[in-house]
């Protein structure tokens, strides 16, 4: 019989692991995975695409890896701020997370971040800075009894 996988919801993860990371460096942005009413003047939003394309072989060929335990999200962080500061949050919260594997994102482990870009990507509707960062993780999940 198989084994049965539990994954962590990675957008909360990522949501409580880089609000607590921002806090210790004295940030004020408000991390979210849906944009608040009223929306945040200096926020990163976290979302899981991985209908995003990745680039490397196993998602190319269609293989995927053998350990089954291993989820592999690939993770859109819109940063944006109302002072123009936008590409300076997007290259902290990239910072914070090229330092984060391997280690602890909370109570998540994680094994590999791997950097897929950064853009400038201004909100057609509003004209408000944003900075948009894609990473794929590699993160193990929980196997259950």
């Amino acid at each position: 019989m198989n084994e049965r996988i539990l994954f962590p919801d990675i957008e909360q993860t990522l949501v409580d692991y880089l609000t607590t990371q921002l806090a210790a460096v004295s940030d004020t942005a408000t991390v979210v995975s849906r944009v608040l009413d009223p929306r945040p003047a200096r926020m990163v939003r976290v979302t899981r695409n991985d209908r995003k394309a990745r680039v490397d072989v196993e998602d190319r060929e269609g293989r995927r890896s053998a350990q089954l335990i291993l989820d592999r999200p690939r993770v859109v962080l819109e940063c944006t701020d109302d002072a123009g500061a936008a590409a300076t949050l997007a290259a902290l919260v990239r910072s914070i997370l090229s330092a984060a594997a391997p280690g602890y994102l909370g109570t998540v482990w994680c094994d590999q971040v791997e950097d897929a870009g950064m853009e400038n990507d201004t909100d057609p509707v509003t004209a408000a800075p944003r900075y948009t960062l894609v990473t794929d993780l590699i993160v193990r999940g929980t196997v259950l009894a």
